[in-house]
């Protein structure tokens, strides 16, 4: 993640405008002192060709240094942008199932704190000591060739200013490091409380909240405080540093100018370029602990993007034409309790399914299993013959359609909702809406089609919502469709007439888990599987029965 930040082969857009305005202000020094030389010499055609020449580069410096800020700030746009995606791109890598057991307020917390952190104390902060020792080499090109001593001195600077970011490095890293978890828990309860917010109302637990909110507030603060502390004692030496310079400088440079080893105008050009000393020490004494400090983020950013499944999937799947089969087939979670064991079902093309059993009972695992959230623990998961777990994740889904009982919505048209940003022919659209039961919702609406929907469908009703999920699985023609409770909040005659719809689509396997089992259409299904004590029974359709 680091290197990808960085990407150094763009800093090259940042570097060569500060090369530039380095070498113009190199250019107006010298200009500068020959100006003045021919000044002391009388020597007034020499005056006038250098002053014209010094004035050229006092003019390019300003078109350069716009440059140069220009740069600086494309750069560390483009590097948070596309550091910012490669994140994004990291996470959505991850296993559903594994995504789901974690607290995404890290992620948040990565995207909004951490990467801020990174822009100011890592991006910015390069370009800073980038542009510092750019500045730092200039002053002392520019001291050596008027006398080659003060080279002696400005390494001795480098030296000090070394130790100095050295010695604040480990504890602005550790203070770093402690803030950026305190800010995932921080995230993490305001998720928390705001979702929770009629509960807390309706329970009088404002106080509670208060009282947290102000602990958890208060402990990012001083630790911001500590941190901002800890940076002013480097405020501190650097001022102390740099005033040290500047009297030693001078010091010398008087000393230099009573024994003749530096003129009149060589005392001016030192005197004007004593900024590229002096200034450099303070920026890298600031940047370079910063820098070094943004290090703990990099590995806990990392953390958060650790994937315990590094298995390898290898097949590709360009269509399903045979069956699902599971042979054999136990599953256990993490805390080794065993859910299913044994499990031997075949599950063919275009046949529909219906699985029911008692809550706990496992038929939620076995649809988890299907969607390829987890890996059987034994057996053989197949599809067409081909080992599941080596499917490529992209080819299977292509391949599949869900419908839920929780349904998100994003926060945009009825038409992006029903097609997930998919192209599809306004008569697709129409048969779905028609055969998902939502004519009557998108007629009711002026917008029709282009109705916004908010923040997750607050204003849309659950059995909306059950609908746009089964519209958009109509849309999508998958070979494979698979339901979880996806008829527990419509209304019996309307989840009969979807069920029946479902149930008549050509070609389409359907896979139901559902407590809700509509006695009219049971019998149309090609089997019942009942999932109870850890096996899975298939009743075909012609002895197909209630469970006890």
């Amino acid at each position: 993640m680091k290197r990808k930040i960085v990407y150094f082969d763009r800093f090259i857009t940042v570097l060569l405008p500060m090369i530039l305005t380095a070498w113009l202000a190199f250019k107006m020094s010298f200009a500068m002192m020959d100006v003045i030389n021919a000044a002391i010499a009388q020597d007034w055609a020499l005056f006038w060709d250098k002053a014209v020449w010094m004035i050229v580069y006092v003019v390019a410096l300003f078109p350069a240094n716009v440059l140069t800020a220009y740069a600086k700030t494309a750069f560390t746009k483009t590097a948070l942008t596309r550091m910012k995606n490669d994140y994004v791109e990291a996470v959505f890598g991850k296993d559903i199932a594994e995504f789901q057991k974690e607290n995404n307020a890290a992620y948040v917390s990565a995207l909004t704190n951490d990467f801020a952190i990174i822009e100011t104390d890592y991006v910015e902060q390069i370009i800073v000591l980038i542009q510092a020792l750019v500045n730092f080499a200039t002053g002392i090109i520019i001291y050596s060739l008027i006398n080659p001593i003060i080279l002696l001195v400005g390494i001795g600077i480098m030296l000090v200013n070394g130790l100095l970011s050295t010695l604040i490095e480990h504890p602005v890293k550790k203070h770093n490091t402690e803030r950026s978890g305190l800010f995932a828990g921080y995230n993490s309860f305001l998720k928390e409380v705001l979702s929770a917010f009629g509960i807390i109302k309706n329970n009088g637990l404002e106080p509670r909240i208060r009282e947290t909110f102000y602990d958890k507030s208060r402990s990012v603060q001083q630790k911001k405080y500590v941190i901002d502390r800890l940076m002013s004692f480097v405020f501190v030496g650097q001022n102390t540093l740099g005033s040290t310079v500047v009297i030693g400088l001078f010091l010398l440079v008087a000393r230099m100018t009573m024994t003749g080893a530096v003129t009149f105008a060589g005392v001016v050009v030192i005197v004007n370029n004593i900024d590229k000393l002096i200034g450099p020490i303070y920026s890298a004494a600031e940047a370079f602990p910063k820098i070094r400090s943004v290090k703990a983020i990099f590995a806990r950013i990392a953390q958060s993007l650790a994937s315990k499944n590094r298995r390898e999937e290898t097949l590709d799947l360009p269509r399903f034409e045979e069956a699902i089969t599971f042979e054999k087939v136990k599953f256990a979670y993490e805390d080794d309790q065993v859910v299913l064991d044994g499990v031997d079902l075949r599950l063919e093309k275009g046949r529909k399914y219906l699985i029911i059993g008692p809550s706990g009972g496992g038929k939620s695992t076995v649809l988890r299993l299907l969607r390829k959230y987890f890996d059987a623990t034994e057996g053989l998961i197949a599809i067409d013959g081909k080992p599941l777990r080596d499917i490529k994740k992209k080819d299977y889904f292509a391949r599949i359609a869900n419908i839920e009982q929780s349904v998100f919505l994003f926060e945009d048209t009825l038409r992006n909702n029903l097609t997930l940003f998919k192209e599809y022919s306004d008569t697709e659209i129409a048969q779905a809406i028609r055969q998902a039961g939502l004519t009557d919702f998108v007629d009711s609406n002026p917008e029709k089609l282009d109705y916004m929907i908010f923040d997750n469908g607050k204003n849309v009703s659950g059995g909306e919502k059950s609908r746009i999920a089964i519209a958009r699985a109509l849309l999508n023609k998958a070979d494979i469709l698979l339901l979880d409770e996806a008829f527990a909040t419509l209304d019996y005659d309307r989840a009969k007439e979807i069920e029946t719809t479902i149930l008549h689509l050509p070609d389409v396997t359907v896979i139901n888990v559902s407590h809700v089992v509509i006695a009219e259409n049971k019998s149309k299904y090609d089997g019942v599987i009942v999932v109870r004590n850890k096996a899975a029974v298939m009743t075909p359709k012609k002895t197909a029965k209630s469970p006890a």
